[in-house]
């Protein structure tokens, strides 16, 4: 597929992807979400809470129910923006590649934008079968604290080079990510509840469901 580099005023025609554990989804992503509405040539962003993680299992995950709610009230207030619960419908592990072909089934022709930290960037040769994931969708890469979006970063991804050039103009500029969720789930623990990282929306949930005890 050929790169797309961003636009700051794009036709809205494709469909971006956001997905994780949203354990619990923060004000940092809604930022991102709200960016990449901005920024990509996107009609909608599916917000996608991630089932059975292949790379978080064990991690104090809060139940898929939870997490599916959490992202509906964050998210609820920014246009554009659908929550998609498909992979928390799915058995078994849960992998983007499935997930970016049911879309690509359900639009043919549809350019599909898959948006992913640059902490995940390395890793993406280690993902489910990477080379089909990559024909399937433009991934889109938004900065996370310590993991710089640098001539380093693409250098060392074992991928083609005409992949690594795709990569490397497709980033979203917008500030590092900061907010660990591992963070945010320990203060909470400890007492701390007007965390300002959190959408009011989901603290007052957390609370109601006695989340990250």
């Amino acid at each position: 597929m050929p790169a797309a580099p961003l636009d700051p005023t794009p036709p809205h025609r494709g469909l971006g992807v956001f997905g994780g554990s949203f354990n619990p989804p923060t004000t940092a992503h809604l930022a991102i979400a709200r960016t990449a509405l901005e920024r990509l040539p996107i009609r909608t962003l599916l917000v996608i809470p991630a089932g059975d993680h292949p790379h978080k299992r064990n991690h104090d995950m809060a139940p898929a129910a939870d997490r599916l709610a959490m992202c509906r009230l964050a998210f609820q207030g920014l246009p554009g923006a659908e929550v998609d619960d498909r992979e928390l419908r799915r058995s078994g592990p849960s992998f983007t590649v499935d997930t970016l072909a049911e879309l690509a089934a359900a639009a043919p022709g549809e350019q599909l934008f898959l948006l992913i930290g640059s902490d995940n960037l390395p890793l993406l040769p280690t993902w489910r079968d990477p080379l089909r994931l990559l024909s399937l969708c433009t991934v889109v890469t938004y900065p996370r604290a310590g993991h710089p979006i640098d001539d380093d970063l693409f250098a060392a991804l074992p991928v083609p080079a005409t992949i690594r050039t795709q990569l490397r103009q497709n980033v979203l500029a917008v500030p590092a990510l900061t907010t660990a969720a591992t963070d945010l789930r320990a203060r909470w623990r400890a007492g701390e509840r007007d965390l300002a990282e959190l959408p009011e929306a989901v603290r007052t949930y957390m609370l109601g469901h006695g989340l990250y005890r």
